[in-house]
């Protein structure tokens, strides 16, 4: 799962050596920390997402309950469903 806010990406996947947990990647080590600020962060071979947490799935919905409560709806003004309407 990809979860896009307007200062980081975060890329989701169940985790393959910790198990119950998910692996949360992200282009932003201070997104990370903010939301995970308790967790080791590593860092990863890879561009887009190029630092990690391992997480519990309890933990994960906590972060995502905050990323919910900092939405900022007024920036919301200028989508339309007539956009996706054939």
């Amino acid at each position: 799962m990809i979860i896009q806010t307007s200062t980081a990406s975060f890329l989701i996947e169940n985790s393959d050596s910790k198990h119950g947990c998910v692996s949360i990647r992200s282009n932003s080590q201070e997104e990370l920390h903010r939301f995970f600020g308790s967790l080791e962060i590593q860092e990863t071979n890879e561009l887009s997402y190029a630092y990690e947490v391992l997480a519990c799935k309890q933990e994960f919905a906590n972060a995502v309950i905050l990323m919910v409560k900092e939405i900022d709806y007024s920036e919301f003004g200028n989508f339309s469903f007539k956009t996706f309407k054939n």
